[in-house]
């Protein structure tokens, strides 16, 4: 899949990111249905939204797909470490109850459903690469490896980030035409060196976390800037 215009930043380059929407849906749309699920994707959509965030990591047998946690507790009905667990039996979970009676039976989907499911809608997405711990440059490859294979080059275009920069060096090796984006919380100051050592194209921030001057000062730079 070509990059489609969205190139590394360097200093004194511009990228331009054709296709990428203004608004994007954090998990989908997690105020109005259950985070990572392809219920919420379908109800961002429904709300206008043509991009979403989505958080991707691995089963135990290696299968990428939609988690926010290391854990299933919080946003399932399994218990424990999602890398403990095959995907054959994660996708037997609930994961629409914990949010509302309407959403009972909602499954986590794999990454390889829900890139189908983006293409039926039109939709365009940021995969966060959310790897369990000890697994950051499997996860990143494998995560790559999968969008590769299933998202079509003339399709809009998909943008992987994380805040893990091994992930990130594995899905570049893998896939060296994906554009990147690197996740921070606080604005480090050799931001520049990590965004061209790992060629990302987008730079995401917290937007609790920066001053107006410094955003000023990443925009004169021409950095194409997501916050979270």
């Amino acid at each position: 899949m070509a990059r489609t215009g969205w190139q590394p930043w360097r200093p004194g380059r511009a990228p331009t990111l054709p296709g990428l929407g203004r608004v994007v849906g954090h998990r989908g749309t997690a105020a109005h249905a259950p985070e990572n699920t392809l219920a919420s994707i379908e109800k961002a959509h429904a709300l206008g939204c043509r991009w979403v965030e989505l958080d991707a990591k691995l089963a135990r047998d290696e299968i990428p797909f939609l988690l926010h946690d290391a854990t299933l507790d919080r946003t399932t009905s399994g218990k424990g470490p999602a890398a403990a667990m095959d995907f054959d039996d994660i996708r037997r979970l609930d994961a629409g109850s914990w949010f509302g009676p309407d959403f009972a039976g909602v499954h986590p989907p794999s990454l390889a459903d829900t890139l189908e499911h983006l293409l039926k809608l039109g939709m365009g997405a940021n995969i966060e690469i959310k790897p369990c711990p000890g697994r950051e440059a499997l996860t990143g490859r494998t995560v790559a490896n999968t969008v590769v294979r299933l998202w079509p080059a003339d399709a809009t275009p998909l943008l992987l980030s994380s805040f893990s920069e091994e992930a990130l060096a594995a899905a570049r090796e893998a896939a060296p035409d994906l554009p990147l984006g690197l996740l921070v919380e606080r604005l480090p100051k050799d931001w520049a060196e990590r965004m061209q050592r790992l060629d990302c194209t987008t730079l995401h921030l917290s937007h609790e976390h920066i001053t107006l001057s410094a955003m000023d000062d990443l925009v004169e730079q021409n950095v194409p800037l997501l916050f979270y």
